[in-house]
């Protein structure tokens, strides 16, 4: 597995592959574990590449984001460990009309990238005057992690752009699977005046 972990590293950085990496500093809740080999990717780019290295050196790998849904005790995790950051955020539509109070936004769709805070998606979210998500949810969990458990989420949605071996697919919601790696999703939400 060394020899795969070296060519992990020749393909994304020597900088950015660590070795023995203490996973306290990763995850939202203590632990004492520690990753034989550990990734970060910031952009959708970075994490396909790493996902397709991963799959072409049958190197086995666990991916979170936050950690807000991982339990972890005091072991070692082998293969590789990859967090998520990505962080893109952005309106690619609108819906609306113009009356004489000016243009109006009825709903907007909104792309983000599955690394994105429900915090940080709310914030992004309340300054473009569209309606925010329910506090019920944790908010440092990700995008990624959240689509899974949460169907307010879940209903908003509209594609979802996943990877599955090697291959990356706009899937509809009640199509995604377990095995599916979230990379981003098409967000459908309403202006927060008519929430």
């Amino acid at each position: 597995m060394q020899e795969k972990f070296k060519l992990l590293a020749q393909a994304l950085g020597k900088e950015r592959i660590k070795f023995d990496e203490p996973l306290k500093y990763h995850l939202a809740v203590s632990t004492d574990a520690s990753a034989k080999c550990f990734y970060i990717a910031t952009t959708i780019k970075e994490l396909e590449q790493v996902l397709n290295l991963t799959d072409e050196l049958k190197i086995p790998f666990s991916i979170f984001g936050a950690g807000t849904k991982i339990l972890l005790t005091d072991y070692n995790l082998e293969g590789l460990v990859i967090k998520n950051r990505t962080s893109g955020i952005k309106i690619s539509g609108v819906k609306g009309k113009v009356s004489n109070k000016g243009i109006g936004v009825e709903e907007a769709m909104v792309e983000v990238e599955s690394g994105v805070s429900m915090q940080k998606l709310n914030e992004f979210l309340k300054v473009q005057g569209l309606a925010i998500f329910d506090s019920g949810m944790i908010p440092e969990s990700t995008i990624g992690g959240t689509l899974y458990i949460n169907n307010k989420l879940q209903d908003a949605s509209q594609k979802t752009k996943v990877w599955s071996d090697s291959q990356v697919f706009d899937i509809d919601i009640l199509e995604l699977k377990r095995t599916d790696i979230i990379l981003s999703t098409r967000l459908k939400i309403k202006s927060s005046n008519k929430a």
